[in-house]
């Protein structure tokens, strides 16, 4: 186990060492009843004070995620068995032929998505923490005959490879159809990529290391958070209010410490669904002009603006963005099909033919016949038209989970009406452990996301979100009455 260290930070070193361990405790990176090192060797190997050791494991058994054996060890807890892990067995453990593994020294701190992921789920379980839309809704048709008409047109693309920075003609392509939503981007600015993912991850692999600062709006995309503790980079949580990210933390920060980077999702924020207006998009841009900081700004769905005129959406970042600061990340997944991992990076300068020497390392490029496949779809006028019908079925959808959640929600639990975006986000009352409510939330037949997953240090437990657009007309008032009993039965039981 690797844990890099921040020796000049304002975090005590003990309680990074525990925020580590912890980290993988709560995202089954260990697993229960897995012995941890011993003080000694711990603290040989992270080059400190064995009382350190000491006091951080004193946290995490202080927290219940492990408990310590005189005379044996330190053991993560049974408590802190995963989401998705079987019961353990009665008798007498078996030796596990795996465990020489243990000693191989890694560098992954934690794997939200990978633990969290609905993948796992059986299929009896009805998904309500996948940010996508139901298959019934997608536009198979639409794609099946974009795709016959490229294996006419473009037949020798699949013996090709893609430049590093995408198909020429899918760029002009993607950059008239972004024209219609007010997102004017040059072919020379684009840069295509296997989903927004890997745009995150093509921009901590070029600008985030060890000894940098990055502030992240908190609670904040899972995935996101991930890829830079994969960098080694410092997180900074900014916590978010209900126009997005908020800048009288930032400046607070700035006067302590240098940041290098900002992560924002201003347009339908994951996991809160918020709109930044377009007065705080102008002031997080000074601010980072003044403060010499990059922004990774993430839009991965402003065309599904069903409660909004999305023609009335505030401009992304990028488009405000004089200077060449901006990384924009656009993806394609929510409203195509999941399984179609494209999307785009924009970028200015030196700053894109850095990401780009970076796209060519990771994976010489994205799928030259996969672009090529969707050029019909994006050059007709079956896009608007079909996002057209979407974003009417879904405004319906929209009404039907906020008169639900109004009359049969307890007034005790928050959430923003109306729904908007793909993802809701509802409150507990301080002393309900979302986390807690998973198992019994299984039981009876739904899966949702806990807030812990979305906060890059200790976590706010008494929140969940859920994504509404990814069930059946028949599945989705079934999912939300489950919900909303699951929810009021926990309330009246945190009262008693």
């Amino acid at each position: 186990m690797n844990i890099h260290i921040e020796r000049p930070s304002t975090i005590p070193i003990k309680e990074q060492i525990y925020l580590a361990i912890a980290q993988r405790i709560r995202t089954e990176l260990f697993k229960p009843g897995q012995q941890l090192p011993s003080v000694r060797q711990f603290a040989l190997q992270l080059a400190v004070s064995p009382l350190t050791v000491v006091a951080a494991y004193r946290l995490l058994e202080q927290a219940g995620l492990v408990r310590t054996v005189h005379g044996s060890g330190t053991f993560v807890s049974e408590q802190s068995r995963g989401l998705f892990d079987p019961p353990p067995q009665s008798g007498v453990a078996e030796a596990n032929p795996w465990d020489w593994q243990l000693s191989l020294k890694d560098y992954l701190p934690r794997a939200s998505m990978w633990s969290q992921s609905a993948i796992r789920l059986p299929p009896t379980i009805l998904d309500m923490a996948t940010a996508s839309i139901h298959s019934s809704l997608l536009p198979s048709n639409l794609i099946t005959d974009s795709i016959q008409k490229a294996l006419t047109l473009y037949s020798d693309a699949v013996g090709k490879l893609s430049p590093f920075s995408g198909d020429p003609e899918f760029i002009a392509v993607i950059a008239d159809y972004l024209r219609t939503y007010h997102v004017a981007l040059e072919p020379h600015q684009m840069l295509i990529t296997n989903g927004t993912q890997q745009g995150i991850d093509l921009f901590c692999r070029t600008f985030l290391g060890p000894g940098d600062t990055i502030a992240v709006e908190t609670p904040c995309f899972s995935g996101a958070i991930d890829a830079f503790r994969l960098s080694q980079a410092t997180i900074q949580p900014i916590p978010v209010d209900g126009q997005g990210i908020r800048l009288d933390v930032l400046e607070e920060l700035v006067e302590k410490t240098t940041i290098k980077a900002i992560y924002t999702v201003p347009t339908y924020h994951n996991p809160t669904g918020t709109v930044m207006p377009l007065s705080r998009r102008r002031e997080l841009l000074d601010f980072a002009v003044a403060h010499n900081i990059l922004i990774l700004e993430d839009e991965p769905h402003r065309e599904l603006g069903f409660s909004d005129n999305v023609k009335k959406l505030p401009p992304p970042l990028k488009m405000l963005d004089a200077s060449g600061r901006v990384i924009y990340l656009k993806g394609f997944s929510k409203f195509l099909f999941p399984g179609i991992r494209l999307g785009l990076l924009a970028a200015d300068g030196t700053i894109y033919k850095r990401l780009l020497a970076a796209k060519s390392i990771v994976d010489l490029g994205s799928p030259l016949w996969l672009q090529k496949s969707l050029i019909p779809f994006f050059r007709s006028s079956q896009a608007e038209k079909y996002l057209t019908r979407l974003n009417q079925i879904l405004r319906k959808r929209s009404q039907l989970v906020t008169e639900t959640l109004i009359s049969s929600l307890s007034p005790a639990i928050k959430w923003q009406k109306p729904a908007r975006g793909l993802y809701l986000w509802l409150t507990l009352p301080p002393s309900v452990n979302a986390d807690n409510l998973i198992p019994e939330a299984h039981h009876r037949g739904i899966h949702f996301l806990p807030s812990s997953i979305f906060y890059p240090g200790e976590p706010a437990s008494n929140h969940l979100r859920i994504c509404w657009t990814n069930l059946s007309d028949k599945d989705l008032p079934v999912s939300l009455t489950i919900l909303c009993e699951l929810l009021n039965s926990a309330v009246r039981n945190e009262g008693r």
